[in-house]
């Protein structure tokens, strides 16, 4: 969904020879990976395909209260060498949270083509900044974090008595020799196997009017392939009598169930799941 940059390995044998050596054989080794060096200078940049430069020259990315972003860094040195396996630095302000590479990628270091995958998941209104370095080499962008009513959406209700997506939203995911690995904090392993309620939105499977099979979002979902909050952000429940499909947020009650080996990405699910009236 979201377009990164690409390298492109060139090699020109048209070039006559005596041109080959005064270039330092730069046509032939653009492309090639190299190590990555604490003490050299890349052309090093955070990636984003929604990402603008407001009037004092920031890089800012607009994104709303309880949304993931999917970000990219690029490094590569100014003769178009990609640098492989650079794990650099993250400093997040605010109270956005930072997925990190790993988490939903099984990388944690640039790979052959010098790009790196990581995400934020945005906190409360406001600007946060975050900055990737490594050595002397450092990106900045600053994320302009709007109110989830903005566009008159409504807020998951926070319950007293059920299972919040402050708490859920704790659960980290990485990868672990190229396989996904669950950590969970006690609070939600000790939930698993009780019935719980919890608040959010629907995300219909499919476009019957009651629903026996769909995600619960901590935010309103305006794209079916980017799920607001990633993995920690979304439920999968299944319902045996159905529950009619709705814009608004609602609260459901059921069989609270951890995924211990998510290969579809889900890490709960909800089952025998019904709706809860005020």
């Amino acid at each position: 969904m979201h377009q990164l940059k690409s390298f492109i390995f060139m090699l020109s044998l048209l070039w006559p020879f005596p041109l080959l050596a005064t270039s330092d054989v730069m046509g032939l080794t653009a492309g090639i990976p190299v190590a990555p060096n604490d003490t050299e200078h890349y052309r090093f940049e955070i990636l984003s395909t929604f990402g603008y430069t407001d009037q004092t020259g920031r890089t800012v990315i607009d994104i709303i209260e309880g949304y993931n972003i999917n970000l990219a860094l690029s490094v590569d040195t100014f003769d178009e060498r990609p640098v492989n396996g650079l794990a650099p630095n993250f400093t997040l302000t605010g109270n956005s949270q930072l997925i990190p590479p790993g988490e939903n990628t099984p990388f944690t270091s640039t790979d052959e083509t010098g790009i790196l995958r990581f995400g934020v998941i945005a906190g409360d209104q406001g600007m946060d900044e975050l900055t990737v370095s490594f050595g002397a080499n450092s990106d900045t962008i600053h994320l302009n974090i709007i109110s989830v009513q903005v566009n008159d959406f409504p807020s998951a209700p926070t319950l007293l008595d059920g299972l919040n997506w402050k708490q859920l939203m704790q659960t980290q995911l990485q990868w672990v020799d190229e396989q996904p690995q669950v950590t969970f904090p006690e609070m939600i392993k000790n939930r698993a196997g009780e019935i719980v309620k919890v608040s959010g939105f629907m995300m219909p499977m499919d476009s019957s009017l009651v629903q026996q099979h769909f995600l619960l979002t901590s935010s309103p979902p305006h794209c079916f392939f980017d799920i607001p909050g990633g993995p920690a952000g979304v439920i999968e429940v299944f319902s045996e009598q159905g529950i009619e499909s709705s814009w608004e947020p609602i609260i459901v009650e059921g069989l609270f169930e951890l995924v211990t080996s998510p290969e579809m990405g889900i890490i709960y699910k909800l089952r025998q799941a019904e709706i809860v009236r005020d």
